[in-house]
C-alpha cells in the first residue's frame, strides 16, 4: 500500500506568500492574460524532488519540470492565461516514487473580492 502524502497542487493570481491582492494582466487579442503561480503546498514538501506540469496543449511548453531548491521549495511555475483548465501534475519524491494530482484552475474567483487591484503589464 502506497503512503498517502499531504502534498496538493495549488494557484493563485497573488504572489503566493504575500498579503497583496494586486494581480498582473497583459492584453492579448480579444482576452486578457493573467499572470498565474502553479505550486505545491503541504506538509510533505520536504518529500519532493520534483514535479512535471503538464499544461492545456495549447501553450508553447506545455510539459515543464521544476526541480525543488532553497530558492523555489514549493516548485512554483508562473504561466500567463485567459482561461481555466485543469492542470496534471506528476510529484517525483526523493525516493523515486510518484505522484500523480489533478487541479481545475481556481486563480479567477478571488477576481471577485472588492479590494483586488488589476495592474497592466506592458512587457
Amino acid at each position: 500500500m502506497q503512503r498517502k502524502y499531504d502534498i496538493e497542487l495549488c494557484d493563485t493570481a497573488f504572489e503566493p506568500g504575500s498579503n497583496s491582492k494586486t494581480t498582473l494582466f497583459k492584453e492579448s487579442g480579444k482576452r486578457n492574460l493573467y499572470k498565474v503561480w502553479l505550486y505545491l503546498d503541504g506538509m510533505d514538501l520536504p518529500y519532493v524532488e520534483s514535479v512535471t506540469y503538464f499544461l492545456h496543449s495549447s501553450f508553447p511548453n506545455p510539459r515543464t519540470r521544476i526541480q525543488r531548491t532553497p530558492n523555489n521549495p514549493n516548485c512554483s511555475l508562473i504561466i500567463w492565461t485567459w482561461g481555466i483548465f485543469t492542470v496534471k501534475v506528476t510529484v517525483t519524491l526523493k525516493d523515486g516514487s510518484k505522484l500523480d494530482i489533478s487541479h481545475q484552475l481556481t486563480y479567477n474567483v478571488s477576481f471577485k473580492d472588492k479590494d483586488v487591484k488589476f495592474v497592466s503589464f506592458d512587457n
